[in-house]
C-alpha cells in the first residue's frame, strides 16, 4: 500500500493521473453485508497492489512510453540521472 501510494504520487508529479479502484468484494459494503465473512489475506494484499494507469482511445505511442518511463524511472531512480 505505501509503495502503490507512493507510485501514485510520484506520477502525480508528473502530470500522470493513476488511480485506485479495485476494492475486494469481501471488503465491500455489500460484501460485508451480504457475504460469509471471513479473512482473505491473498486478496487485499493484491488489491492493494492493483494502481490503474491512464489508457484511453486518444492515447499516442508518445503518451504511452511517457507513462512507461515514468513507471520505469519509479523503480529504477539511477535511470532518472540519466534521462
Amino acid at each position: 500500500l505505501k509503495e502503490r501510494t507512493a507510485l501514485t504520487g510520484f506520477l502525480r508529479a508528473q502530470g500522470i493521473g493513476a488511480v485506485f479502484h479495485y476494492v475486494p468484494l469481501h471488503d465491500s459494503p455489500a460484501g460485508l453485508r451480504h457475504g460469509r465473512g471471513g479473512h482473505l489475506p491473498v486478496t487485499t494484499d493484491i488489491s492493494q497492489r492493483l494502481l490503474r494507469l491512464p489508457i484511453y482511445s486518444g492515447m499516442t505511442s508518445d503518451d504511452v512510453r511517457r507513462v512507461a518511463s515514468a513507471v520505469k524511472s519509479f523503480y529504477h531512480p539511477i535511470s532518472r540521472a540519466g534521462a
